[in-house]
């Protein structure tokens, strides 16, 4: 499973638990700051729009909202406080990358409760984009635009979400292409993928109840993943390796069926810190490099690996 998940959850309320949510609130203030200062970043997106794609967007945060499109690649600058993105080709040197566009759910809050609900929704949906996340440089990052209170009061709730490299600009797509793809690559990938998706919904980490349940979702995906993977053509040389991670996706189901199974909401937390350090990154990777696939751990802005 590509996903890169969150710390291990601790029990809602303690100690451990309190100081996570305080980390994970500072990385979002300094991930919507990578590109632009984050009192300001709905601007970049904000203004009157040209028929011409290529043409400059530009304005202020009072003015009619334009937001860029999924797929779009596009160069930003600054005047005083007007913000411009132009859309580029994604052959030619641009500053980000536009992978998904969001609706901001619950009510308007203050800029840092929107760059929070911003980062959440967006870095759940970089995978789904790029398809293989394993072949994003480690310099890439989630990044976003997000509409301040005073932008969502004219009716703009919607966040662009772009990937954006920390050195500068970058010449390409980030987006795996499926006809680039050899067959046995391909199943692969789609199929850790879905395990992707039901990983990503992890609660943030929720309540007691509400993690039991996505954890039995998580144990069914792993062992679908696994059926998948032990049903497929495999070449001679890259069976071994899937042979020996279908046995720790099915490891990681059986421990996350455990955690379900608790009695108690206490040995619910115990029994799921055994299970978030499966599957294991060093299966993942000997598969990768049996499938000619991007083989160094990915290294992004979503937590630490398993």
């Amino acid at each position: 499973m590509s996903a890169i998940p969150p710390p291990a959850p601790s029990e809602p309320g303690s100690k451990r638990n309190q100081k996570r949510r305080n980390l994970a609130i500072a990385g979002v203030l300094a991930l919507g700051g990578v590109v632009l200062a984050m009192s300001l970043i709905s601007r970049a997106i904000a203004g009157d729009a040209d028929e011409n794609p290529d043409k400059r967007m530009s304005g202020a945060g009072d003015r009619s909202a334009v937001s860029l499109a999924v797929g779009d690649c596009f160069t930003s600058s600054q005047h005083k406080e007007v913000y411009s993105a132009v859309r580029v080709p994604c052959s030619r040197p641009h500053d980000g990358e536009v992978f998904a566009t969001v609706a901001l759910t619950g009510s308007s809050g203050a800029d840092d409760i929107l760059a929070k609900r911003s980062y959440h929704q967006c870095s759940d949906r970089l995978t789904d984009y790029v398809m293989d996340d394993w072949s994003l440089p480690h310099t890439m990052g989630v990044n976003y635009y997000y509409p301040t209170r005073e932008v969502q009061q004219s009716g703009n709730r919607t966040a662009t979400c772009f990937a954006a490299d920390t050195d500068g600009q970058t010449t390409g797509s980030v987006r795996e292409q499926e006809t680039g793809l050899a067959a046995d690559q391909l199943a692969f990938l789609r199929l850790e993928l879905a395990s992707a998706r039901v990983f990503k919904s992890y609660p943030h980490p929720g309540s007691t109840a509400a993690n039991r349940v996505w954890a039995a979702k998580m144990a069914a995906a792993l062992d679908h993943e696994a059926d998948g993977l032990n049903a497929a053509n495999w070449s001679p040389g890259a069976r071994p390796k899937v042979t020996a991670y279908v046995g720790e996706l099915r490891k990681s189901a059986e421990l996350w069926r455990k955690a379900v199974a608790a009695r108690s909401d206490n040995g619910y937390w115990a029994r799921s810190d055994d299970a978030w350090p499966h599957p294991s990154y060093t299966y993942q990777r000997d598969v990768r490099k049996a499938l000619r696939l991007a083989s160094d751990v990915p290294a992004t802005s979503f937590g630490p690996p398993f």
